[in-house]
């Protein structure tokens, strides 16, 4: 969504008037616009893999409402909050309602672009709007819920195993298939921009960084999207990818910019589009028999290695043993090799998904430095800087330790960071973890500044060892 343009929202209500309210969701929630009184209409649902904007077989497509988004709107995350009443005096909450919500919102994105020559934020920020969708659920009739994890079986024919992003929910006002396995934590469902997103944008705001925004949607259908930007940057659950969404940020870091994921499972799955609306998954990235292009080329690490902690289960807390203490990313820390970050019972930062590399455990065993062996698709130069060792808790596939790091792209020096754990935002959210607050600041800043067409040789920094109290290592500042 540009600015200065507008968005059609589609709307069902049996009340016989609605208007809405426009929330832009940085370090607070602002009320940005409200509408007036619109004439409600109720209309069927439709199946989820159809545009709910279209007519589906004999139901009518949903009605469109215009909302005009102004120049002056700031590119970020908006939710529009739908009101219903009888079409009397208008008057604004008095309170302000949250990001989240099974149904009555809707969430969209403005971005940056809007006037020529425009000056961008140096930090574009992605959304994960294909995985809010895929667990996204619809119930078509009673008794029957249906998203990318609750498919019908056997399938009909005539029906594809696909889900469209013209449906209510998709980050808010809907409802997630996996709102059973909660977070104890956080009781906000997964799946949704409440859950890890809201938290990371309150704290990217709050702390004063320039950050524009983007979903998926933008980065698959826009290849000059990334022009410009110095970091793009993904937290908590980024699991769907398009090939156009992983060519072009694969693209972005040999041409040497800057990727930092803060979360786990990211890019597990390729999905593709049927149409210009629903989309479905083809294999786990990494299937030999699929795409066989592991997510650890792109990444560093991979699911496969990782762990899913669901619920409570395991209650043992599981953070990252640090190694390599010297090098920038844990710069202003303090921290010494071994040591352990977001690993307090409040915080367990390892979990509820987390990604992998594979390593020699012996060398773990034996408080040696651990590097990947980059059997299952981890470049050469990943540097492994934590390790999360999720099998000494009981859990964990594969190798089984979620490994936090980070690799350079060669002769262009982009550079990838992964957090490698899904609940990275919610620790550094919390305030419980001064380490990991300034291991995110120092990748967000180090990795803000526009590099693309520097040689790495020529960057400040380059080939100085930081201030820590580690053991000595041949890393540097790059």
């Amino acid at each position: 969504m540009l600015r200065g343009g507008h968005l059609v929202l589609r709307v069902s209500t049996d009340a016989p008037a609605f208007r809405v309210l426009a929330y832009r969701c940085g370090a607070s929630m602002d009320l940005v616009a409200g509408t007036d009184w619109y004439p409600g209409r109720c209309t069927s649902r439709h199946l989820p893999f159809q545009d709910w904007g279209r007519p589906g077989g004999e139901q009518p497509g949903w009605a469109g409402y215009r909302l005009e988004v102004p120049l002056a709107w700031r590119s970020g995350v908006y939710v529009a909050v739908l009101v219903e009443g009888d079409g009397g005096p208008l008057h604004n909450p008095a309170t302000t309602p949250g990001p989240d919500a099974r149904s009555g919102q809707a969430l969209f994105v403005v971005q940056a672009r809007g006037a020529p020559g425009e000056r961008r934020a140096p930090i574009l920020y992605k959304l994960p709007l294909l995985t809010y969708h895929a667990y996204n659920v619809v119930v078509p009739d009673p008794g029957r819920s249906w998203s990318l994890y609750t498919l019908p079986e056997p399938l009909p024919a005539h029906v594809p195993p696909s889900v469209s992003v013209h449906r209510p929910g998709g980050g808010t006002g809907g409802t997630p298939w996996d709102i059973f396995n909660h977070d104890p934590f956080d009781l906000s469902p997964r799946q949704t921009f409440r859950h890890w997103d809201a938290p990371f944008v309150a704290w990217l705001e709050g702390a004063g960084y320039e950050v524009d925004y983007c979903t998926d949607l933008d980065l698959h259908h826009d290849p000059e999207l990334l022009d410009g930007y110095a970091l793009l940057l993904s937290a908590g659950h980024d699991e769907y990818w398009t090939d156009a969404m992983r060519d072009r940020t694969e693209g972005f870091v040999r041409d040497g910019g800057n990727v930092a994921f803060f979360g786990g499972n990211t890019c597990w799955w390729r999905v593709v589009f049927d149409d210009d609306h629903a989309f479905r998954r083809v294999a786990p990235w990494s299937d030999p028999d699929g795409p066989d292009r592991p997510e650890n080329l792109l990444t560093g690490v991979s699911f496969r290695n990782g762990g899913e902690r669901d619920r409570d289960d395991h209650p043992v807390p599981v953070g990252y043993a640090v190694q390599h203490a010297d090098h920038w990313v844990f710069v202003g820390t303090g921290l010494q090799d071994g040591d352990i970050i977001g690993g307090g019972s409040h915080e367990y930062v390892v979990g509820y998904e987390a990604d992998g590399a594979h390593f020699d455990r012996s060398r773990l065993r034996r408080g040696l430095p651990v590097q990947p062996t980059g059997d299952d698709g981890t470049p050469a130069g990943f540097t492994i800087l934590g390790i999360g060792d999720t099998a000494a808790s009981g859990w964990g596939f594969g190798n089984a330790a979620a490994t936090m790091g980070l690799h350079t792209a060669a002769g262009t020096g982009g550079t990838v960071f992964t957090g490698a754990t899904t609940d990275w935002p919610r620790v550094l959210a919390g305030g419980t973890s001064h380490a990991l607050e300034q291991v995110t600041h120092n990748v967000v800043r180090r990795l803000s500044v526009a590099t693309r067409g520097v040689r790495p040789d020529e960057r400040p920094g380059y080939g100085v060892r930081s201030a820590g109290t580690g053991a000595a290592s041949r890393f540097t500042t790059r």
